[in-house]
């Protein structure tokens, strides 16, 4: 028999959960093959909070996620700078300690950080193979414009949009569609590799913290 694990997620926007969803559970059942015994992934969810400032935000979400049933709760911020450092030490650390300090309450205290460098677009042009199937374009990198690290793109998600429109004035009238970034977040979210995404350090630091959650689970050693 499989034991489980029960994922939840709170994130910055609504465009972030559909992207976010599936490569959380994709990136939780990579490391479920890590373990000795079978594991296996429900689906994650959207833990719906009113949205407020982080400490009360994070820490009304735990409790709803131990109502619920969650057994890790994710905890989506943007870094929205060069480096994850201000992220983690004004937004991400005051709120975890708030939940790991109070004893009073029932809460989810396995929880893991989802901080993209500079934006969660970024980890969307970490698999730019994936990225070009889903714009149905067969440009290189160089004339999309989404050649350099995607970490160092100072605005991913602008960069994203104008290699849309590149892919689609190539195209003529009868075969153009008009695509926008908002069609690419739920199928980049099932279909970027994960291989590829470990490459970014911010992703590979997602994906420790997820290893964390299990050891913290007893799953893994």
């Amino acid at each position: 028999m499989s034991n489980i694990i029960t994922v939840g997620i709170i994130a910055e926007g609504s465009t972030d959960y559909r992207f976010l969803g599936g490569i959380i559970r994709r990136t939780f059942e990579t490391v479920a093959m890590e373990c000795a015994t079978d594991i296996d992934v429900y689906s994650v969810d959207p833990i719906e909070v009113n949205k407020t400032a982080i400490t009360d935000y994070v820490f009304n979400a735990a409790k709803r996620a131990d109502e619920h049933g969650i057994m890790v709760m994710c905890v989506h911020v943007d870094a929205d700078a060069e480096t994850d450092k201000d992220a983690f030490a004004d937004r991400i650390n005051p709120a975890f300690d708030r939940v790991q300090i109070d004893k009073t309450a029932d809460l989810c205290r396995n929880l893991v950080p989802v901080v993209p460098v500079r934006m969660v677009e970024a980890w969307m042009l970490g698999d730019k193979i994936a990225l070009k199937q889903e714009m149905n374009t067969t440009l290189t990198d160089t004339e999309l414009g989404i050649d350099r690290p995607p970490e160092r793109i100072a605005d991913p998600k602008a960069c994203i949009e104008e290699a849309i429109r590149h892919s689609q004035k190539h195209k003529t009238r009868r075969h153009r569609y008009e695509l926008t970034i908002g069609d690419l977040y739920e199928p980049l979210g099932i279909n970027a590799q994960i291989a590829q995404l470990v490459l970014l350090p911010s992703f590979k630091k997602f994906q420790e913290a997820v290893r964390d959650a299990f050891r913290e689970l007893g799953y893994l050693h």
